[in-house]
C-alpha cells in the first residue's frame, strides 16, 4: 500500500495503546479496514477525543469480532431509534489512560439524513483496495481523492427541507468541520483524478457539480437545491421511497428527542444512548471521608455518559439530593447550623440555658432526627426500585455510597440503632423498622459490584482535616468490614494512591463488570 505523508502544523500526541493494539491485530490478521471519513482529524480519533469510523470488509466479520474481544472492544447496543443496518457501536477503555474509545464499524456505506441514513452506497470494496497508511497515526485511511467525493456526497444526501429553509434565511450549511475537512483535502487531491473517479460512480452530471464545488467555495449552495445531479445519480441506491423515508426519518428523530426529554426534563429512567448487550448493571463506590469517592464517582459518571446510557445515584443522606419529603428537613437542618455558625462568637456571653429548655431543644432534636431516619428510609427505597427499573432496561447505574445493614448508626446505616441496636431515645418498634428496611435494601437489592476505596486513617485525615479523628477511623474500618453476598463483585482499591491511578482502576473494574 502507498504510505501517507500528513500535512500536519501541530504536534499531536500518540494513538491510544488500545488503538494501537487493534489496528496491529487487524494487520496481523490479514482484516482489510479503513478510517473511511473526517482523516483531517483522525489525530483526533486515534486520541480516543472523537469516535473512529472504521469501515471494514463484511466478508472477515467473524474474524474481527474475535479481534475486537482480545483487544478489549465490546459490543453496545443502540436504541432503535439511534441504530442502522450495516453499522455497529464498540467501545473500549484504554489501559494506560481510561479514555473511553468509540468504535464505529460500518460494514457498508450508509449516508443520508441524520436519523435515518437511507442511502446504501456500493463503494465499499473501492474504499479498502484504495487505502492508504498513515504512518504517523499508524491507521489505514481513505485515499484523498476518494474521500473528497464522499465527502461532498455526504453533504449532498444530508440535506432536509429544514436545511434549505435555513439557508434562505442566511444561516448557513456548510460551515465548522465541513469547511476544515473540505479545505484540507483539497490541498491532497488530484484534480484529473477526481474526475476519473467521479465519472465512475456518479455520471458526468453530478461529476460537473462536484468539479463545480471543489473549484470555488460559493458553488456550494448548489448542493442545496432539490433534485440535485448528485441526488439523482444516487436514486438507485436508495433503501427506501421518499415519502416513506421521510416518515420513517420524522419516526426517528422524534423518537429521539422524546427519550432525550423524558431524560433531562423529568428524570425518568429511560435509555437515550447505547446498552451493554449482557444487561443493565449497579455499581456502588464506597470510601470513607477523603477517600476521594464523590470525585471518582463522577468522573466515571462522566466519562462513560458521553457514549452510555448512565444514571447516577446518591443514596447517601449528605450533600446528594434529597426527596421532596425530606427537603424541609434538610433546609431547617441548614438553617440551625447557619444561626449556629453567626451565634458562635456570642456563645461564651450567654448564660447556660435552663434545665427546662435545654430537655426542649434535646426533644425537637430526637424529633428532626426520627423525622430524618424515616424519610431517608423511603427515600433510599425509592431511589434503589428507581435504579434497579433503569438497571432493568440495560442502564449502568452508578452510585455514591449504598445501604447496608452491618454498622449501626453511620457509614449508611440504620440512624436510630446505636452499635449495639439499643438506644433508650427511640422505641424498639421503630428500631426494628428501621433496621428490617436497611437489611431488606442490602440483601434483596445488592449492587452488581462493589468498588471499596480504601484509605488509612492518617491519609484520610490529612485531606479531610476538619473530621473528627475517631469518627474518621471508624469509617475507615467499617468499610473494609462491610460484606456484601455472593453475587456481588467487590474490588478492593488502595485510595492513598494518586488520583489518577485510583480513577484508572475504578473505571477498568466497571469495564471488566458490563
Amino acid at each position: 500500500m502507498p504510505a501517507f505523508v500528513p500535512f500536519t502544523n501541530s504536534i499531536s500526541m500518540p494513538p491510544l495503546l488500545v488503538v494501537r493494539d487493534l489496528t496491529a491485530q487487524l494487520e496481523q490478521q490479514n482484516i482489510r479496514y479503513c478510517h473511511w471519513k473526517s482523516n483531517e482529524h483522525v489525530d483526533a480519533a486515534v486520541e480516543g477525543k472523537t469516535d473512529l469510523d472504521v469501515l471494514v470488509d463484511k466478508s472477515q466479520k467473524a474474524n474481527l469480532e474475535e479481534v475486537l474481544s482480545e483487544v478489549g472492544f465490546k459490543y453496545f447496543e443502540a436504541i432503535s431509534c439511534r441504530r442502522y443496518v450495516g453499522i455497529e457501536d464498540y467501545l473500549a477503555i484504554d489501559p494506560e489512560t481510561g479514555i473511553l474509545v468509540h468504535l464505529h464499524l460500518h460494514y457498508t456505506l450508509e449516508m443520508g439524513e441524520k436519523n435515518l441514513k437511507g442511502y446504501d452506497l456500493p463503494w465499499d470494496e473501492l474504499v479498502l483496495s484504495s487505502r492508504i497508511y498513515d504512518s504517523e497515526h499508524h491507521i489505514y485511511i481513505s485515499e484523498p481523492n476518494i474521500e473528497i467525493i464522499i465527502l461532498i456526497v455526504r453533504a449532498a444526501l444530508k440535506v432536509r427541507t429544514r436545511d434549505r429553509l435555513q439557508r434562505w434565511l442566511k444561516h448557513d450549511y456548510f460551515k465548522g468541520d465541513f469547511i476544515r475537512e473540505f479545505r484540507w483535502l483539497k490541498d491532497r487531491i488530484d484534480l484529473d483524478k477526481v474526475r476519473h473517479l467521479s465519472e465512475k460512480l456518479l455520471g458526468i452530471a453530478a461529476t460537473n457539480l462536484v468539479l463545480e464545488v471543489i473549484g470555488s467555495e460559493s458553488k456550494l449552495k448548489k448542493i442545496l437545491r432539490l433534485n440535485n445531479p448528485i441526488q439523482v445519480a444516487l436514486q438507485p441506491y436508495r433503501r427506501y421511497h421518499p415519502l416513506v423515508a421521510t416518515g420513517l426519518r420524522w419516526q426517528r428523530e422524534s423518537e429521539n428527542l422524546f427519550y432525550q426529554i423524558l431524560r433531562k426534563y423529568f428524570q425518568v429512567p429511560v435509555p437515550a444512548r447505547r446498552t451493554p448487550v449482557g444487561g443493565g448493571v449497579m455499581i456502588a463506590v464506597l470510601g470513607a471521608d477523603g477517600s476521594g469517592k464523590s470525585t471518582i464517582t463522577a468522573a466515571i459518571v462522566k466519562g462513560l455518559s458521553k457514549k452510555l446510557d448512565v444514571m447516577p445515584v446518591y443514596l447517601g443522606s449528605g450533600d446528594g439530593t434529597a426527596s421532596w419529603f425530606r427537603m424541609p428537613l434538610v433546609w431547617a437542618t441548614r438553617s440551625t447550623k447557619l444561626r449556629s455558625k453567626r451565634s458562635a462568637n456570642l456563645a461564651t456571653l450567654k448564660a447556660n440555658p435552663s434545665p427546662g429548655k435545654a430537655s426542649s431543644k434535646s426533644k425537637l432534636a430526637h424529633l428532626v432526627k426520627l423525622l430524618w431516619a424515616i424519610t431517608l428510609v423511603y427515600e433510599k427505597e425509592n431511589k434503589l426500585k428507581q435504579s434497579r427499573q433503569a438497571s432493568d432496561r440495560g442502564m449502568i447505574i452508578i452510585s455514591d455510597r449504598y445501604p447496608q445493614s452491618q454498622v449501626l448508626g453511620f457509614n449508611d446505616g440504620p440512624l436510630l440503632s446505636n452499635g449495639s441496636n439499643h438506644s433508650p431515645t427511640f422505641p424498639r418498634s421503630l428500631r426494628q423498622w428501621e433496621f428490617d428496611h436497611y437489611q431488606h435494601m442490602a440483601e434483596k437489592m445488592p449492587p452488581d459490584l462493589v468498588i471499596k476505596l480504601n484509605v488509612t486513617p492518617e491519609v484520610a485525615l490529612a485531606r479531610k482535616p476538619e473530621s473528627p479523628a475517631e469518627v474518621v477511623r471508624q469509617k475507615v474500618d467499617a468499610i473494609r468490614a462491610l460484606e456484601f453476598p455472593a453475587q456481588t463483585i467487590v474490588v478492593n482499591i488502595d485510595a492513598t494512591q494518586p488520583l489518577d491511578e485510583v480513577l484508572l482502576k475504578a473505571k477498568q473494574a466497571v469495564w471488566e463488570t458490563l
